[in-house]
């Protein structure tokens, strides 16, 4: 009898399983024990972008890496509509299920602007907030002013003509995104944003297997989505690590900093450090850096 117990006992643990995998249409990849802190790479990105900050911090923390859906091989959620919100509210509807208490919260870049919306959003939940070149409101630190009214309705159009391309339209798409124009086009680009030669070919493939439709929408909302004033709704701690080189209206580490600090008054408890030498991707670009700022804000709290 008591073996027909355990193994109903399995049977449903095993179960209970696969329906929390498919309540989610992110991926999920938990390391460690101890604290909770969730981690959300950047666009297009792969829970691949942590592993050396999983590995320092996995015997103290359980690390929840996401990859959201759509990019770097995660299918795609199906969400046309408002495919970023989606997700944003997924994981809060995460760490609720989960009973995930007070997580720490770190964000890279694109995974750093959602990690601000989720907290702001329901800043009961999310406990220390580390950003990682991530900002409130990113069209605002290139320019001075800016029309939100025109940037939403541009935002608004072109999601609609995503949203009606034909099927031919994406396989066309698809067929430019593998030519070598495209290709030494991003090269270019990355080559901006992180030194190593070998990060960026990681990062070209977690390009490769993300459904471009999806990364299209979610960037566009992300572009329509302004959190400077949002962030006072956030009375969590909160460290950004930011990087300057690669800014191209930018000389000077002084006037990219002046503008983060601008985005980041109106929240309660913000401490801000720029890498001296590191591009956008800190994580590969000033990394014991970026560790021990990291470790000595999770220390202080």
């Amino acid at each position: 009898m008591k073996k027909v117990i355990f193994s109903l006992f399995v049977l449903l643990s095993i179960t209970q399983l696969k329906l929390n995998a498919q309540n989610y249409t992110f991926g999920v990849r938990i390391i460690g024990k101890g604290r909770p802190m969730i981690l959300i790479p950047g666009i297009k990105g792969s829970a691949d972008t942590y592993n050396d900050v999983v590995a320092h911090y996995k015997d103290h923390y359980r690390c929840y890496v996401i990859t959201l859906a759509g990019f770097a091989g995660q299918p795609a959620s199906g969400e046309v509509n408002h495919p970023l919100q989606d997700q944003r509210d997924e994981i809060i509807r995460y760490i609720i299920e989960q009973h995930l208490r007070k997580p720490v919260m770190v964000g890279f870049s694109f995974g750093g602007s959602l990690a601000l919306w989720i907290a702001s959003t329901r800043p009961d939940l999310i406990g220390p907030l580390i950003e990682l070149d991530g900002v409130p409101f990113d069209a605002g630190i290139e320019k001075n002013h800016v029309n939100m009214d025109s940037i939403r309705k541009d935002a608004r159009n072109r999601r609609e003509k995503i949203i009606s391309a034909t099927p031919d339209y994406w396989r066309h798409v698809d067929s430019i995104r593998h030519t070598k124009k495209f290709r030494d086009d991003g090269l270019a680009e990355l080559q901006e944003l992180v030194t190593d030669t070998n990060r960026i070919k990681q990062i070209m493939e977690w390009d490769n297997l993300s459904d471009y439709k999806t990364s299209r929408l979610m960037i566009n909302e992300m572009n329509g989505l302004d959190l400077r004033d949002s962030v006072s709704n956030i009375h969590s701690p909160i460290l950004v690590l930011g990087s300057w080189i690669g800014w191209g209206n930018f000389k000077t580490k002084d006037a990219v900093e002046k503008r983060y600090q601008m985005q980041y008054a109106p929240a309660d408890k913000v401490t801000i450090v720029f890498s001296e030498k590191g591009k956008h991707f800190l994580m590969y670009e000033d990394y014991d850096w970026m560790i021990a700022e990291m470790d000595k804000f999770l220390k202080s709290i």
